[in-house]
């Protein structure tokens, strides 16, 4: 007697490889349009426009959690994975890290009442939304990595230079805050945004060190 699956149980144990990737990539170019609202932090010169973009941000990272869920959903319904379930999940993760601490960073200068950024700020804003970018293009080679393992690297090593300009702001900031700023509250309010933004930069990087280990796993 043959035995035959339910097509809905078959699906389970067929690879959904391109299914995996396409959701990858829609979280990517949504943690980019996030990075587009993060950036326009670095023209706002009120509280109120402060306001409105940590809004945007709100609804933003609201869609990047339901993409999401969608993919732990397929992965959890999916028994055979293109890669190890165990790094799909982690990618997705790293991802959509990113655009929640953009989203945190955003209300934290609007609960904080910061009146303006600092020069260092804009420049780690800066930094942020570029590092994005890198990472959609790096997840769009993460499929094609055994062909475009050399165009991969330059990318990841992009991603990589941004985050020690991140680190460099970052200690350069932290040390002149501590040497020219006298009133405590103010020296708290600056430092706690500006880990805050170094933060964020390090999430994308999170992202590259995902992909650099998978790539060598599956050159």
């Amino acid at each position: 007697m043959t035995f035959v699956l339910p097509n809905s149980l078959l699906a389970r144990f067929m690879p959904q490889e391109n299914r995996f990737y396409v959701l990858l990539g829609g979280i990517a170019r949504n943690v980019c349009v996030g990075a587009d609202a993060f950036g326009r932090l670095r023209d706002a010169t009120t509280p109120e426009e402060f306001l409105r973009i940590s809004e945007q941000l709100r609804d933003i990272e609201h869609v990047n959690d339901q993409m999401a869920n969608e993919f732990y959903t397929a992965l959890d319904q999916t028994f055979v994975t293109p890669i190890d379930r165990e790094d799909l999940h982690d990618l997705c993760s790293a991802l959509d890290t990113i655009t929640d601490l953009m989203e945190e960073c955003t209300g934290l200068i609007v609960n904080y009442r910061l009146p303006e950024l600092t020069p260092p700020m804009r420049e780690l804003i800066r930094v942020a939304k570029a590092a994005s970018y890198e990472v959609e293009t790096i997840i769009k080679l993460v499929k094609e990595s055994s062909g475009k393992f050399a165009e991969l690297q330059v990318h990841l090593a992009r991603l990589h230079a941004l985050e020690n300009e991140g680190d460099t702001v970052f200690r350069l900031a932290l040390g002149d805050l501590f040497l020219t700023q006298t009133d405590a509250i103010e020296l708290i309010r600056q430092k706690d945004i500006i880990e805050a933004l170094e933060g964020t930069v390090d999430a994308t990087d999170e992202v590259g060190k995902l992909v650099r280990s998978l790539a060598m796993k599956h050159a």
